[in-house]
């Protein structure tokens, strides 16, 4: 049977790196203690001025298809899953394969907003397995949400940070490469969190810039336990869909957002905390980036081995969430 298999992982954070003890000193207050003690971030990475989307995306994306063996040439596809755009148009994923010389892939942008790497994978992975066409196909996930973050305010400066990850696909014979996946959304939540201005229902004007309007914004609150109560049922579908048990998981990621909260629902799933791989200690909050980035760091690792059964768990706003079972 014709499968997915991740063949080349690779990462990539900008220069600027910022500790908790430098954002307090530049805002000029303490952070709320939780944010190191109960999230689980002691620090995080910036662009800055000099770097966007697609300087994150393309560096991931060459480390990706370097560990994968490849050159840009043999990539078939660009997949680009990210809420932190390039432009509104054309698509990040077009400047991603120019600057790689990937001449013979085609491209798309996916926005599934934080849950956007684990449904582009199940995307791919398809696509793959459907006729033939596409062999090697590369899927970064970006995010830049510094651009878009109020940093004069320590909660919000605090989380958020900037990051590329990427992995190359590769159609091959086999037991191993992509399972089962399930997907889930409730668009009703689509006014509790999100980059509201800019867009054609809010196009941008001065008035909206002065009020910080085209910034991330904060509409509703969301409740704190939604992933605890989320993640471990449609864990479960997603490895049933695959023939196998939640006891069989050898390793599983998950959306990079809250140490605690990843805890408690390895707790509920009632798997040990070393099958699980968390990177928001030294990255911050990456978003689409972060599952690609913490699978990079658990392969080289050695935490993932051949055979292994893995489990990757994106969530984001919208509401997205996204569920993929690989066996390595």
């Amino acid at each position: 049977m014709r499968r997915a298999r991740i063949v080349g992982t690779g990462f990539y954070v900008p220069p600027y790196l910022e500790t908790n003890a430098d954002l307090e000193a530049k805002l000029g207050e303490p952070l709320p203690e939780s944010i190191e003690k109960k999230v689980g971030i002691r620090q995080r990475y910036l662009t800055g001025p000099d770097l966007s989307s697609a300087d994150l995306g393309y560096e991931a994306s060459r480390a990706a298809i370097a560990d994968a063996g490849l050159t840009p040439a043999d990539i078939d596809l660009v997949i680009v899953a990210t809420d932190t755009p390039e432009y509104i148009s054309p698509p990040t994923s077009a400047v991603i394969q120019g600057r790689l010389g990937a001449v013979n892939a085609g491209i798309f942008d996916l926005n599934a907003s934080c849950a956007g790497f684990v449904a582009a994978l199940d995307t791919a992975a398809r696509m793959i397995g459907y006729g033939g066409q596409y062999n090697n196909v590369l899927v970064c996930g970006v995010y830049n949400m510094s651009k878009y973050a109020d940093l004069t305010n320590s909660r919000v400066a605090a989380i958020f940070a900037d990051g590329g990850g990427a992995v190359i696909l590769q159609g091959a014979e086999g037991e191993s490469g992509y399972l089962a996946s399930r997907l889930y959304a409730d668009g009703t939540q689509y006014d509790f969190l999100g980059i509201y201005g800019g867009g054609t229902k809010y196009p941008l004007t001065e008035e909206m810039i002065r009020e910080k309007k085209h910034l991330l914004t904060f509409l509703k609150p969301l409740p704190p336990d939604r992933n605890i109560q989320m993640w471990p049922g449609l864990v479960a579908e997603a490895v049933a869909r695959a023939g196998m048990t939640v006891a069989e998981i050898d390793h599983i990621l998950f959306t990079q957002i809250n140490r605690w909260v990843i805890e408690e629902v390895m707790a509920i799933l009632q798997l040990p905390l070393n099958r699980t791989t968390c990177i928001m200690d030294r990255f911050g909050y990456t978003g689409s980036a972060c599952i690609p980035m913490a699978l990079h760091e658990a392969l080289k690792a050695g935490r993932i081995r051949p055979g292994d059964r893995v489990v990757m768990v994106g969530s984001g706003v919208g509401l997205s969430v996204a569920v993929a079972v690989f066996q390595w």
